[in-house]
């Protein structure tokens, strides 16, 4: 099974990344693990300048964990933390990414998948279709220290508070009302002009563009590092049987 597709645009410098992962692009961990290969691989690539993240499938960007391989770990917490772990090593290496990049939110983002968007420099939506969501409150896992943190990093305060609370869904221009997202545009549109948006960053010197990424990024980092693991056991008893 594909997990992902990558495709350089040479004269703009920059790859598209697509997501195909049973439609829904829920983080399997062989997801994960290719997903940090092809990270590996632009890195390395002196072609590229920049990346644009979308999902194959139409209605989805991302819908977040892979539940199945949780459901399937339900009697050892110790592996649900080992793949919480590898979630935030995903999140990590994203929010650390020495190259620009942007996601083009194609179709619905929830939960992870809302959050691995937020990891991204920049953020561009359909306008047409699909919600992004973060609906931990209403399926009873209370936000990790590193969600929080690339929330506030990317969003305005009153944004993030509704966005934290109520569960909403929220459709491709409310996004943009509430600032997750720089603009919106319809399907056909919405990777050339992502890739239009990154291939303008890939003009931008790597190691300063890289430099300033890690000094707004440290605060993201040291909760993903050092606060998650603290909380993820707590954290699952919520959600847990028992």
């Amino acid at each position: 099974m594909d997990f992902l597709t990558m495709e350089l645009k040479e004269q703009e410098r920059v790859y598209v990344v697509t997501m195909n992962y049973k439609k829904e692009n829920r983080f399997n961990p062989a997801m994960i693990g290719e997903m940090m290969e092809c990270l590996d691989i632009i890195e390395k690539d002196d072609r590229a300048g920049a990346v644009v993240f979308t999902g194959g499938d139409p209605k989805f960007f991302s819908n977040g964990l892979d539940l199945e391989h949780i459901m399937m770990n339900i009697a050892s917490p110790d592996k649900i933390v080992d793949y919480l772990k590898q979630v935030n090593g995903m999140f990590k290496r994203v929010t650390l990414y020495p190259k620009p990049t942007v996601a083009a939110l194609n179709g619905h983002t929830f939960a992870a998948g809302l959050f691995l968007a937020a990891h991204m420099d920049f953020r561009f939506m359909r306008e047409d279709r699909g919600w992004i969501c973060a609906p931990e409150i209403d399926i009873n896992i209370p936000f990790l220290p590193g969600m929080i943190e690339i929330c506030r990093a990317v969003m305005p305060p009153a944004s993030f508070h509704r966005l934290y609370y109520t569960g909403g869904r929220y459709t491709g221009p409310e996004a943009l009302n509430m600032g997750f997202v720089e603009a919106v545009y319809p399907e056909d549109q919405l990777i050339p002009k992502s890739v239009e948006f990154a291939a303008a960053l890939a003009k931008k010197k790597t190691k300063t563009y890289a430099e300033m990424k890690k000094r707004i990024r440290e605060e993201v980092v040291a909760a993903l590092d050092e606060k998650d693991p603290q909380h993820f056991m707590a954290t699952l008893k919520f959600s847990m049987p028992g």
